[in-house]
């Protein structure tokens, strides 16, 4: 179980670094018109992911791969964000335990993405 106020925490910096990201911001900029009000939904499906419940019922229900579909995320992509997880999760100094859920739950996440893009 990885807490919500944790979630939440990785979240935003996560995003912080993603929306100025030289390789994937814009999918981020250019695709969501107000990406800040984007980031409740992005926190409950995480806190869905990992605690088996949907807080913030009005999201759901999620269709991730459906909704990245479209942006034709290329490897080095999925690759970028994968690196700019893990840069967040070391500067947060989120505990190796928490650290290896989230890094399993990305890579589900990361093979699915590839499967789109290729």
């Amino acid at each position: 179980m990885i807490p919500v106020e944790q979630i939440n925490k990785v979240i935003h910096h996560f995003y912080d670094k993603a929306k100025t990201d030289i390789l994937i911001g814009y999918h981020f900029t250019r695709t969501i018109k107000n990406f800040d009000e984007h980031i409740p939904k992005i926190v409950s499906f995480w806190d869905l992911q990992f605690n088996q419940v949907a807080v913030q019922k009005k999201y759901l229900p999620f269709d991730l791969i459906g909704k990245h579909k479209d942006l034709k995320i290329n490897l080095g992509e999925v690759h970028r964000w994968v690196l700019l997880f893990n840069q967040t999760l070391n500067e947060l100094k989120i505990s190796e335990e928490d650290k290896k859920v989230w890094l399993n739950k990305i890579e589900i996440f990361k093979e699915r993405v590839i499967r789109l893009s290729t």
